[in-house]
């Protein structure tokens, strides 16, 4: 009871949350902003604990983006379209048809052919941190479609103890993006080398 007491409080913070959330993107300062022209029709590789950071930098640009059908997923859902976001729901932990993962994906690979942009969280939904699930290489292969993985850094935050050390950005923080060079991957190719490297990548330009 007291777990759905707070769910239903949650979900009716839902466009409160959304609005504050649109106040702080517009309080960062930006150090390097992305051009979301250049990500257009490419799959933008992230990790879980820096969503909100990047986020943050694509309110409204319609980007597409999988969350996860669990129920906190209904929550992130709720909350990323009303941030201009466009959702799909499912995991990237491809294969596993009891969460829609298969499907979801294949949402998206029709998504990436219509040339629109999709963002995904790739070692979400519960980790471990950093640990790149195959998915989105998956995604990259059926589509002929480039992996561009990003990272915000930023100056100020608060970063919660949790399994990815989510980090949520202050007021009038200073915002750096990275970005990694561009990851195809081609149809026999091996998809655990490809893992690998975006592995590294993303690891680091978080350590940058």
């Amino acid at each position: 009871m007291k777990k759905k007491i707070k769910y239903n409080l949650l979900k009716a913070l839902v466009p409160l949350l959304s609005l504050l959330l649109r106040m702080l993107s517009r309080t960062i300062r930006w150090e390097k902003r992305p051009d979301y022209e250049l990500y257009k029709g490419k799959v933008i590789a992230l990790l879980h604990g820096n969503a909100l950071c990047v986020a943050l930098a694509g309110i409204d640009r319609d980007i597409y983006t999988l969350v996860s059908r669990f129920r906190d997923g209904d929550l992130a859902d709720a909350l990323l379209r009303r941030l201009g976001y466009r959702t799909v729901r499912g995991s990237t932990e491809e294969g596993r048809a009891e969460k829609g993962g298969r499907t979801a994906l294949l949402r998206l690979v029709q998504v990436l052919k219509e040339g629109q942009t999709v963002a995904i969280t790739v070692d979400g939904p519960k980790g471990p941190a950093g640990k790149v699930k195959e998915g989105v290489l998956f995604l990259a292969q059926k589509t002929g479609k480039p992996i561009a993985p990003v990272y915000v850094k930023v100056e100020k935050a608060i970063r919660l103890n949790s399994w990815d050390k989510f980090t949520i950005p202050l007021p009038f923080t200073k915002a750096y993006w990275l970005a990694g060079k561009d990851i195809y991957v081609k149809e026999g190719e091996d998809i655990e080398e490809k893992r690998r490297l975006l592995e590294e990548v993303l690891a680091k330009l978080s350590e940058s």
